[in-house]
């Protein structure tokens, strides 16, 4: 069965989502985030990579960014699914990963994921920063308390779209559409659809959107009285200022005169992004409690 590519639609700048789940059963699929689930109560039978692990409660698995995996719980099976954004953990899942995914809850897991689930549905003062930081000192914990052992380059080769993404970061620009296609070494009129199932969005759309993303990072870093509109323009990759601003506002809302000191400019949330493919079953409850 082809896995899907799920992206997970966030409401606002956090870098992380957790959701409590009965008899979740979904696809295989893959994405950009780093997931962590624990078994509350029943069994589940979890596919990660080319292993499959039965895990009961109090047991947790980790699926790194880009492994294909599938959840198929039981009935009376209730789940904590957490993922975040694999740049958070990147000093350690970059280069390290479990040895085996399967480990037990000697982390207050549990408790952790339930702390970091309420912060984000009540959404306190601070609670983005909060999160953040609690996802990283979690899996710092982890990683110190397991196994590990080299990553290597085995995500790289499976998976391709990541990749490109990275490179897109990279070549940001100057990148054409010309290139990104002979990246991936597809015909142009099909590395547009491809492009466009995966991503919810035109490739220009994207790429603006990405520019837009820096000039934000610029503007936070210097003040906006010391950098010229023009300068910015350029370093991003941008043709003109008429093009700049008019991108700049669809994308963020503000001109960058206007633009409110610390904003954080989250790509996942944004309106052209939410045509999402979603893996889980209909049989699957989101629980509110």
């Amino acid at each position: 069965m082809l896995a899907k590519y799920e992206r997970r639609a966030y409401i606002g700048n956090e870098e992380v989502w957790v959701g409590k789940y009965r008899k979740l059963r979904n696809l295989p699929h893959w994405h950009l985030e780093n997931e962590l689930i624990i078994c509350l109560e029943g069994a589940a039978r979890i596919i990660n990579g080319d292993a499959v692990y039965s895990v009961s409660a109090g047991g947790c698995v980790f699926c790194q960014s880009g492994n294909v995996h599938s959840i198929s719980a039981e009935d009376d099976c209730t789940l904590l699914v957490c993922l975040f954004n694999e740049k958070l953990t990147a000093a350690l899942t970059d280069e390290f990963e479990l040895n085996t995914p399967l480990f037990q809850d000697r982390y207050q897991v549990r408790e952790r994921l339930s702390e970091l689930r309420f912060e984000l549905f009540w959404k306190p003062a601070f609670f983005v920063q909060k999160v953040n930081a609690m996802i990283v000192v979690l899996m710092s914990e982890i990683f110190r308390g397991e196994t590990l052992k080299n990553r290597g380059r085995k995500s790289a080769v499976k998976n391709p779209y990541k990749n490109l993404l990275n490179y897109i970061d990279a070549e940001f620009n100057s990148i054409t559409f010309a290139d990104a296609a002979k990246f991936m070494n597809f015909s142009e009129p099909y590395f547009s659809r491809y492009f466009k199932r995966h991503s919810g969005m035109t490739f220009s759309q994207y790429v603006n959107a990405v520019r837009v993303e820096k000039a934000v990072e610029l503007l936070n870093n210097c003040s906006q009285e010391g950098v010229k509109s023009v300068d910015i323009m350029l370093y991003c990759g941008f043709g003109t200022l008429r093009s700049f601003n008019r991108s700049f506002k669809e994308v963020t809302g503000y001109t960058p005169r206007t633009l409110p000191s610390g904003y954080v400019l989250n790509l996942r949330s944004l309106p052209s992004t939410q045509n999402i493919d979603d893996p889980t079953l209909d049989t699957s409850i989101l629980l509110r409690e």
